[in-house]
């Protein structure tokens, strides 16, 4: 239904592809998957944040959108504001609408658990994209090498952020990232590795985090009984424990990335 557009789309041809999309809601005026590439067209390739979140809105509440696609569209609309404007208060509004609109349902659930992860604001969201991965260490791997020593100034800088960390978990005991980034900074930059995996701990312990995020605390936490603590076997079982997680990780994630959203308001008027 949407060949040529797509095939536009291929050679850069945006403003032909849009044109196509719009030949096709023509014939069919509530087609969610139109509306969703429209969407897609205004975010990806024009940039233009405020119109793609216009079209995604307006598609909401139409009356023949369903409630999975409803929630398909605001969190792709969440992704855009992640993504394009760096705005996690943005992208909390957009996933809002799900808890409001869907309450007591499994989307609004998973809505709100997303919500729960989301930074609190752009800082905290540039911290986590240049957080520096934990890799579990390899064979041949000195274990027994101190972690480096950092200055003064970094110490200082360090304890900063821990007590940041600490003062936004009393507000939320539940904001994931902020006990992540604790339990990292405990490890890495204040040689407190028991308090560091006390965290990761206390991470694993809470209900419904995704397959990969809790791999991923595995991982990290075997890396830190080996590295800091020298104690190889909790470090082997969190290993094997990260392996069996990654790999229900992947039966778990979907075929393709499909993904939807709708909404549209004219551009042409």
């Amino acid at each position: 239904m949407y060949a040529r557009a797509v095939a536009k789309m291929k050679f850069g041809k945006y403003t032909e592809a849009e044109w196509e999309i719009i030949r096709e809601l023509e014939r069919c005026e509530d087609d969610f998957e139109g509306w969703m590439m429209m969407a897609e067209l205004y975010a990806n390739h024009f940039h233009d944040l405020a119109e793609a979140e216009q079209t995604v809105l307006e598609i909401c509440d139409q009356p023949k959108t369903t409630t999975s696609q409803l929630s398909i569209a605001l969190h792709r609309l969440a992704d855009w504001h992640l993504k394009f404007a760096e705005d996690p208060d943005a992208a909390r509004r957009a996933l809002q609408i799900i808890c409001d609109r869907l309450g007591g349902t499994h989307l609004a659930h998973m809505a709100q658990l997303r919500i729960n992860q989301l930074p609190a604001t752009a800082d905290e969201l540039h911290e986590q994209h240049s957080a520096r991965p934990i890799p579990l260490p390899a064979l041949g791997d000195n274990l027994d090498e101190p972690p480096a020593a950092g200055s003064e100034v970094d110490y200082d800088q360090a304890v900063e952020m821990a007590t940041a960390c600490v003062e936004r978990l009393k507000q939320d005991p539940n904001n994931v990232p902020a006990r992540e980034k604790l339990a990292r900074i405990f490890c890495e930059r204040l040689n407190q590795a028991e308090l560091g995996i006390e965290q990761m701990t206390q991470l694993l312990g809470m209900p419904d985090q995704p397959e990969a995020k809790r791999a991923e605390w595995l991982s990290a936490t075997a890396a830190w009984h080996i590295k800091y603590l020298q104690d190889l076997d909790t470090g082997h079982k969190s290993w094997s424990a990260s392996s069996g997680n990654s790999r229900r990780a992947l039966r778990l994630m979907p075929p393709g990335g499909v993904c939807a959203t709708n909404a549209h308001r004219d551009r042409y008027g």
